[in-house]
């Protein structure tokens, strides 16, 4: 094969079409990195959410194991405070 393949007539006639299937391959190539790079970036994503629920929660707990009524008594009465439980049921005002 000398090329002369190529040059020929009927070969001129089909360089459009092979400029354009060379053209698609090289979209379809660059839309496949395109979507392996949205991947990895919803997989990063996923990540974050995790840590950032956990975190969350961590904190969550611990605000919810600071606000007890047993521990707010507590660190009343260590720093002598004079607020007292209210030993009166709640009344409605009407």
């Amino acid at each position: 094969m000398n090329g002369d393949v190529f040059r020929s007539e009927q070969m001129r006639k089909q360089y459009p079409l092979l400029l354009l299937i060379i053209v698609l391959v090289l979209i379809y190539i660059m839309a496949g990195y395109q979507a392996i790079d949205q991947q990895n970036e919803i997989h990063r994503l996923r990540e974050q959410l995790k840590t950032a629920k956990f975190q969350y929660l961590s904190a969550y707990t611990d605000y919810a194991n600071l606000t007890r009524q047993t521990v707010v008594m507590e660190r009343l009465e260590a720093e002598q405070s004079t607020l007292q439980i209210n030993m009166r049921p709640l009344r409605k005002i009407e």
